[in-house]
Order: C-alpha cells, then structure tokens, then sequence
C-alpha cells in the first residue's frame, strides 16, 4: 500500500443557523452524521478544501466552524474527522436529512456513541453560546462579512464577489473578499495570555517598517479584526537557498533598526519577552513539567518520556544560567516574529514583507532563527543550516566579532524552543479545543530544548 493510499472521511455536525439544531441523515432507521471524503493531503481547517463536498451533500454554502476530532490509524492508513459547520443561509434540508435538537436526539436511535456524543456537545455549546474562539459560533461569518464590506465601502473599495472563507481554526480565521483593486483578506485572532492584538501591533509595525509589514486597511481592536490588501504571494518552502539567505538577511536588518524601537514596540502591544522574563518562565513551570502533561489538550501519545521530563526537570539551572550568559553579549533585545519561517514571507512591490504576527514579542533577536529552520515536513540541517545561520549573524556583526555571534547563537537555540514551548503551552491551555498537530507541539519544542543543550555541552546523558 502506497502512501497515497490513505482512507480518509469526515462526519460532519452541521448546526442550525439560528437555532440549537444539527442536521443528521435517517439510514435504515438511524440517525447519523452527513459524511464526505477527504483528500489524501487536506489540512482540516482549510475551508476550500473541506466545504465543497458538504456544499455537493447538503446543496447550500456552509462555513466552517472548528474541527472537534481528528485522528490518524498509520497501520490501516485511516484518517478520520468530525469537523463543525454551518449553512451561509437558511434553506430546507435534503431528502432523508432532518433538523434535531436536544430533546430530539435524547430519544434518538444513533448510529453509534461518537456520532451520539459530537452531536450533543455541539448542541451543549451552542445552547451556552460563544466560547474562546468566536468565530466556532453560528452568525460570526455574517457579522465578520459586513464589517468587512462597511470598511471597504468606506474606502472606496467595494466588493465585487461573494466573500470566501478560506480557513478556521483555534488560532485563525481567514475571509478573502474580492474588489476592483484586488483580493482583501480578513483574519481574526483569538484572545490568548501571550497573543498580540495582531491587528493593532501590524498597524504599528507597519508605520515602522513600511517596506517589510503589511499596512491595514481597517482594524476592530476590540473583537482583533484586521484587514489587509494582498500584499504578494507567499514564498513556498521550496524556495531557492540563495533566497532563504536574502530573507534572512533583510530581517536581521529589520531586528537591528528595531533595536532601536523597542519603548515603542512594548507601547505598541509587544509582549516583554527579554532574558529574565524567559528565565523566570523556566524557573516557574518546568520543575512541575509532569502538570503540562495533564492539560486536556497535550497529545498522550506524543507526551514526554519519564527519563525526558527528568532531564527536564533538572535543566532548570542550566537555563537559567545560559540566559544570564546570553545578557553579557552586546546584542541588544529587539522585535521578535515568533513564528518566522518561509511561509510567513512574501515577496512585496519594495522586498519581502513579513506577516503573521500574532506572536511577535521584544525578546533576545536571535530567538526567531530556530522556527526558520522548520521546513513544512523536515527540519533544515547540515551545511545549508550554517550557511543560513551566517547569513542572518552577519548582520549583526556591528555589535559582536563572528565568532561571539556563533557562540551567542548556540546559547540562543535551546532558549528559542524554551520560548516556542513556552508559547505552545499558552495555546494548549487557553484554546480548547486544538488540532492534533498543534497537541502535539509543546513536546516537540520541549525535545528541542534538551537538543540545544546537550550541544551547548551543558546537559549530559
């Protein structure tokens, strides 16, 4: 069996626009889920992916809520998940579908428990009504559209075409809406404790960098709605090395302006993530590392090893120690991306412009050059990965002889994992609930912190 062989479906829990209702299929006397298929390589929350074979099932537009489970069999190659929706507007159901509430369902004979219990949570959740992501509620697509045709209206940019939904997921939802001038695109944050307000920080990260941020056309500070003209097409992870250095480059150049910004940027709704706020965040949850694998939300079967959290455990002091080493060198602290890599990259009219910015932080610059070496579905190492580390240093040689540069690099690597990990347990803890790749990133970066410091020679098996 080749790996394009992947059995993969999706139940879907349609809800009722405005009422506590989901749509179910009558089969032989049962009730269940509508279900469709799913390509081989179909991330779930991508929407234009996902919603086509609901549209062809169910005969009308839908949007897509959340996905609320996802589960992959390797040995039998079966994907399989249970994604939220609902309809863009009102219209009757198809032929041997039906609209069910609670009580209906209560004497309800269902096809089995999982579909019996996807259905019922969703009910509960939409009779309590929003939860921390908004947009997972019936009626947010609508309200997020008008807003979005208002603003351009305003500036003379009407829409000319239906708005699209282009993805929904725990730390994003993303609406494309056409006009005369170009595609514009609405995307919408969560609240989360180490999150930016990202539309208020671009708009000030616009005003500093304005060849290298996108510049809003219209910001909701309130309920984090940005919008944004298309400012280029993204680099694709196949991009050529010479370019990955270029990028490189021209945002150690940014990080060396900024440095200057700093006050400005902490004004703006950069969070302070410098090198005592990281040491202290080691020295707060990592001696009780086993609580992190108990939150609902971490993936089980990924968790850290008994001998792993151990050595994690017992890493504390080293880390702290290696960011008061870090603080003796002159690189200053500066804007950090937080989630720097190819595909948070585009090539604008005046260089490449650097969007996403939902993590950005003032912190230790060379945190963000650890998430650029995470390609799409391997990690960039060897030679390539030295010749990229020297490109982004070399433009910091005006604060620090190379050599120093490397050796503060090597210090910076496990504490750039420290932070995502940090960053991850933020999300896995406050977001609920998350995708299963997302579950399964605080181990991940944890991993990391252990590599970085056995090869700063510090930790020993």
């Amino acid at each position: 069996m080749t790996d394009a062989e992947w059995r993969s479906r999706v139940r879907w829990v349609v809800a009722h626009p405005h009422r506590p209702a989901v749509l179910m299929v009558e089969r032989a006397g049962r009730l269940a889920l509508p279900e469709t298929g799913l390509g081989d390589e179909v991330w779930t929350a991508d929407a234009t992916a996902t919603l086509p074979a609901l549209r062809e099932l169910v005969g009308v537009d839908a949007v897509l809520l959340r996905c609320l489970r996802e589960r992959e069999d390797p040995s039998r190659r079966v994907r399989q998940a249970i994604l939220v929706a609902t309809p863009r507007e009102m219209a009757p159901p198809p032929p041997g579908m039906r609209w069910l509430g609670r009580e209906d369902l209560a004497g309800a004979a269902l096809q089995d428990d999982e579909q019996a219990a996807a259905a019922a949570g969703v009910l509960d959740e939409l009779a309590a009504g929003p939860g921390r992501v908004p947009w997972a509620v019936p009626g947010w697509f609508q309200d997020a559209e008008r807003w979005l045709r208002d603003s351009l209206d305003a500036l003379g940019r009407a829409v000319t075409g239906p708005v699209q939904q282009l993805r929904a997921w725990e730390l994003s939802c993303i609406l494309r809406a056409p006009t005369a001038h170009g595609d514009v695109y609405l995307k919408a944050v969560p609240d989360s404790p180490l999150f930016v307000n990202e539309p208020v920080v671009t708009g000030a990260l616009a005003a500093l960098f304005p060849d290298h941020v996108p510049a809003p056309l219209a910001v909701d500070a309130e309920r984090r709605w940005l919008a944004l003209a298309d400012f280029g097409a993204e680099l694709e992870w196949d991009t050529p090395d010479a370019v990955r250095e270029d990028v490189l480059r021209t945002f150690a150049r940014l990080q060396v302006e900024a440095a200057s910004q700093v006050d400005r940027l902490l004004a703006a709704g950069c969070p302070d993530r410098r090198l005592p706020w990281l040491a202290g965040q080691a020295e707060r949850w990592l001696p009780a590392i086993e609580e992190t694998g108990r939150l609902p939300g971490i993936d089980a079967a990924t968790w850290l090893t008994n001998d792993e959290l151990a050595e994690l455990r017992a890493a504390v002091p080293h880390l702290t120690a290696i960011c008061a080493e870090l603080a003796t060198y002159a690189i200053p602290p500066s804007l950090v991306h937080g989630d720097l890599h190819l595909g948070n990259v585009a090539r604008g009219p005046r260089g490449y412009v650097f969007f996403d910015w939902t993590d950005a932080s003032v912190a230790h610059p060379f945190l963000d050059l650890l998430t650029f070496f995470q390609e799409d579905e391997a990690e960039v190492e060897g030679p390539l990965r030295d010749r990229l580390r020297d490109a982004y240093l070399s433009e910091w040689t005006a604060f620090e002889p190379p050599e120093r540069l490397r050796r503060a690099w090597r210090l910076a690597e496990p504490l750039g994992a420290l932070d995502q990990a940090i960053s991850y347990r933020s999300i896995v803890a406050d977001l609920q609930p998350v995708e299963r790749h997302t579950a399964q990133f605080p181990a991940y970066w944890l991993r990391k912190v252990l590599a970085g410091l056995r090869q700063v020679g510090r930790v020993h098996r």
